[in-house]
């Protein structure tokens, strides 16, 4: 099967994943694949998002909304057969699972309010050490940032990949900015007028996406799975 393919129903445009490569791949992939695409299947559309067997966590959601959102396409909905799969006793906390979805949704208003309002950058490519890369608006990128490179933005900054150069979200003073990574082990974290900086005699390390914000006036990193 290929990884990305496309099918029609009453529903609308479905794509479907086969998500049994690592997670960066298949953004890249899912760029390359609507690029081609766009003659037939149009420049914006509005997808529903199949991940057949395997049940994306909420930030690769979080991800998936914000990469197709850059590229001028919205997302409908998820679906899954691991969803339907569930064992009975976990579909039926109602109260839990509505709360999670209330926070994955807050979390994807919070960063399409911004992207309807600023302008967004996708690179896909790695960021070697000593490049410097700027941009006004959000700034994505499908690849690594090394150590001894630098990425700042006036808005979110999001890499699909390893981040582990420096960060600066927020650099006109937007205190909502995000800084979110596959992998989050930067030398320097910094969002608006705050800083954070890589401990230096603490071994880093995750095995899991995280998010980068501003709360309660702190500069925090928490798990983008929570």
């Amino acid at each position: 099967m290929e990884t990305v393919t496309f099918k029609g129903s009453k529903d609308g445009i479905s794509m479907v994943l086969d998500c049994h490569v690592n997670f960066e791949e298949l953004c890249q992939i899912i760029v390359q694949k609507l690029w081609q695409s766009r003659d037939f299947l149009g420049e914006h559309m509005t997808l529903i998002i199949n991940s057949r067997d395997h049940l994306l966590s909420d930030g690769e959601k979080l991800a998936l909304k914000v990469l197709l959102q850059s590229l001028g396409h919205d997302i409908l909905r998820f679906t899954s057969t691991a969803e339907r799969n569930l064992p009975q006793e976990q579909n039926s906390f109602s109260e839990i699972a509505d709360e999670k979805e209330c926070v994955d949704l807050s979390m994807f208003e919070h960063m399409e309010s911004y992207l309807s309002e600023g302008r967004t950058m996708l690179v896909r490519k790695n960021i070697r050490s000593g490049q410097f890369l700027e941009f006004d608006g959000t700034l994505i990128i499908i690849g690594d940032v090394n150590a001894g490179a630098e990425l700042k933005a006036s808005g979110h900054i999001l890499i699909l990949g390893t981040m582990r150069g420096v960060a600066h979200a927020g650099c006109k003073g937007d205190r909502q900015a995000i800084v979110y990574a596959t992998k989050l082990l930067p030398i320097q974290l910094r969002i608006a007028d705050l800083i954070a900086r890589a401990p230096d005699d603490e071994e880093m390390d995750t095995t899991e996406a995280e998010i980068a914000q501003i709360v309660d006036d702190r500069l925090v990193i928490e798990s983008a799975f929570e």
